[in-house]
């Protein structure tokens, strides 16, 4: 019954100290969905002291438990469901005042602020780290593809997270943009601007992440296409010449149907 009151009012003890603890230093954690992180976290210790009286909660968001120590080994029965076989300390660094929690298989639902608080002989502390999970994009590749009808030019970027902002300087084409998310959670960017011009044109386009301060910008000269227009110019010249062909090999027929036998026809005719 003490031990329980005693873990009690170490609980309270943390909560209250998280509420008050808005001006403490925050360690920011960049994390990339699907990889593996450690959220830092360590706190005086002497030498003497003993682990068993070491308590230590790591909390998401003020409320969400991420994990519990206390008594020498774990205390996972309120865990938060998200966290179920993905936290870890390093217990045999405990003694030594490392707190620090081991984070696998970072989600987007992982961004935010985590907080650290520990009680041990020597009184409380707490430590706040601010996770974001984000990903810096590969750089964009621009392709062209040309037709008689239009140029379209491609943008391809990888891997990163989370979506990128995109901005095309030609507004007058038609723009069509996929995102996919690869195994690891992170988005596989394709863009195309479909156009149709008579004139050499620039196009710009540009790509950011403002979340990791990420910015691109491609240019690309597009041409006009002569051959296009010359094998469209030759279609309508032959047009005529090979209707009016047709129209003459159709009166040919029509006249060789209407005409009347010849002797020669007549002859050639077999009575029975």
């Amino acid at each position: 019954m003490k031990s329980l009151l005693v873990l009690r009012t170490f609980w309270a003890i943390c909560l209250f100290t998280i509420l008050t603890a808005g001006e403490a230093q925050v360690t920011l954690v960049v994390a990339a969905p699907g990889s593996d992180i450690t959220l830092g976290c360590s706190f005086p210790q002497r030498e003497t002291n003993d682990p068993l009286h070491v308590r230590l909660i790591w909390l998401h968001r003020d409320t969400e438990v991420v994990h519990r120590y206390s008594d020498g080994r774990d205390q996972l029965q309120k865990q938060s469901p998200a966290y179920r076989g993905r936290t870890e300390l390093y217990p045999d660094q405990i003694a030594a005042g490392n707190a620090s929690l081991r984070l696998t298989g970072v989600q987007e639902s992982d961004h935010g602020n985590y907080i650290c608080a520990v009680y041990n002989e020597m009184g409380r502390f707490l430590v706040n780290v601010s996770v974001r999970v984000a990903a810096p994009y590969s750089a964009p590749q621009l392709s062209i593809q040309t037709t008689c009808n239009n140029i379209t030019v491609k943008l391809t970027s990888y891997e990163g997270f989370p979506q990128p902002t995109l901005n095309w300087s030609w507004a007058g084409g038609s723009e069509v943009t996929h995102l996919s998310l690869d195994s690891r959670g992170r988005y596989e960017v394709q863009s195309e601007m479909a156009l149709q011009t008579n004139d050499t044109l620039t196009v710009t386009v540009e790509m950011k992440l403002e979340v990791l301060n990420q910015s691109f910008s491609r240019t690309v000269t597009l041409h006009p296409l002569p051959e296009c227009s010359v094998k469209r110019n030759t279609l309508w010249l032959l047009a005529p010449v090979v209707l009016l062909i047709l129209v003459l090999a159709l009166l040919f027929i029509l006249l060789y149907i209407r005409r009347p036998p010849t002797v020669s026809d007549r002859q050639g005719f077999i009575f029975i």
